[in-house]
């Protein structure tokens, strides 16, 4: 069974799998870091962010020829930022029979819609060759199971108010929800397009998604466009719609700081870190912005910075509790 590879968990994965391909997201099957490159390998601009630099290296090796395990696996780039479409225009360019460049749109609406869905329809049809009705078993209308490979990024523990309300980009794996539990606190939420809340919904907890042995002509496009828009809240959604999903997420999880992890040279990132400031600010809640790498790394000053941090919400927190209500009302006063 071939592999579809795609770089973001708004692609409707039931295209992915009805066509007979097994949905691996890209972020798991990055190269080896010490293994030595092709020679005609593809790179990108060294400040293009981490995670479409590292992301790019993955898909060029897994669909070169001779290196990936079958010559009918494809690749899915969501175009949801100028990093991406450049990845996108890139490996379609160097691979243009294994790669689909799905633009995302910044904004909502009917006409938004309207156009993703047709993208949507014209993604369906790519993939379609290779998953044809017959090679599915024809008109049988049996389904099977395809395995999925979705991003490993989930709780530690179940989210509780009063916590850390984290918002990032990609994040590889759930070492910082780990790092901020070991430092004594805990996750209010998390805001990430590899967050549990995105990427779960398409990807059932058995590791395996059901795909239709019949071709389905009467798929609802508009309704799978309709679900990405609604779920798509990403930092590429420099609007309103953006801030008010922010809004709405510290509202549900009631946060007593915030942490955003930003990946570097990432544009989108850089509105997002403005906006997440901004919201922290009015609702006087502290703040700390850290830079991180992709893979994720826990290690060093990043931990030094996120330990001194919670330390000090810790000894506010103990000072205030060591302050009786009368005290409270006199220093007011």
């Amino acid at each position: 069974m071939p592999d579809c590879y795609y770089t973001c968990n708004l692609i409707p994965l039931d295209l992915v799998a009805r066509n007979g391909y097994s949905p691996r997201w890209l972020g798991n099957h990055l190269r080896d870091g010490d293994a030595p490159a092709r020679r005609e390998a593809l790179s990108i601009h060294p400040m293009t962010c981490p995670f479409v630099t590292k992301l790019v290296a993955a898909a060029d090796e897994l669909l070169a020829d001779g290196v990936a395990g079958d010559g009918d696996d494809r690749l899915v780039v969501a175009g949801g930022c100028d990093a991406m479409r450049r990845m996108g225009d890139l490996l379609a360019a160097t691979h243009p029979e294994r790669t689909f460049v799905l633009p995302m749109p910044r904004s909502s609406g009917p006409e938004v819609e309207h156009r993703l869905a047709a993208d949507l329809r014209r993604l369906d049809e790519w993939l379609a060759p290779v998953g044809s009705a017959a090679d599915r078993g024809g008109a049988t209308g049996a389904s099977t199971a395809v395995p999925a490979d979705p991003p490993t990024v989930d709780y530690p523990e179940p989210p509780r108010p009063g916590g850390v309300f984290l918002v990032a980009g990609p994040l590889s794996d759930d070492s910082l929800l780990r790092l901020i539990g070991r430092l004594g606190s805990h996750v209010s939420g998390l805001d990430s397009c590899t967050s549990p809340d995105r990427w779960k919904p398409l990807a059932p907890t058995s590791g395996e998604v059901a795909t239709s042995q019949t071709a389905s002509p009467s798929l609802d496009y508009a309704a799978l466009a309709a679900r990405a828009l609604e779920a798509g809240m990403c930092p590429r959604r420099s609007t309103g719609q953006r801030r008010d999903h922010l809004v709405r997420r510290l509202d549900e999880t009631r946060p007593t700081s915030i942490i955003y992890a930003r990946q570097s040279f990432c544009d989108p990132g850089a509105y997002d870190a403005l906006l997440v400031a901004a919201l922290a600010a009015e609702r006087h809640l502290p703040y700390l912005e850290i830079e991180v790498d992709f893979p994720f790394d826990a290690n060093g000053p990043l931990h030094t910075r996120v330990e001194a941090f919670l330390e000090a919400q810790l000894l506010d927190d103990d000072l205030l509790g060591d302050l009786g209500e009368d005290d409270l009302f006199s220093e007011k006063g």
